[in-house]
């Protein structure tokens, strides 16, 4: 293949994607009696083909939670003092807005 053509496929790859590349060529060769041995035949049509739509994420990317505002949470590490029966005090992980704290379990 010529190195002008290979160009064309380059931008081809970078414009519209492998994937709309391997349609158009595999719906060229379904429409086509004869055998297609070389990529150079889909050149052409390659050079036309619109550029791939961009996937746009579909959600913002995901930043810390917002602090819950419940009076024991502690804003900066995201967790609460906790007093068990036996009176010993200990940080445990707020479970509204500390980002590492379990969610639930899959059953």
């Amino acid at each position: 293949m010529p190195p002008a053509d290979l160009r064309i496929v380059a931008a081809a790859v970078a414009r519209a994607g492998v994937p709309a590349m391997v349609r158009f060529a595999l719906d060229t060769q379904r429409t086509r009696k004869d055998r297609i041995l070389y990529a150079k035949y889909f050149v052409r049509g390659w050079s036309g083909l619109p550029p791939a739509a961009r996937a746009t994420p579909s959600q913002p990317a995901a930043g810390p939670a917002p602090h819950c505002g419940h009076p024991d949470c502690d804003p900066v590490t995201r967790t609460r003092e906790t007093e068990d029966d036996r009176g010993i005090r200990s940080l445990t992980r707020c479970p509204a807005c500390n980002p590492n704290a379990q969610r639930g379990h899959a059953a």
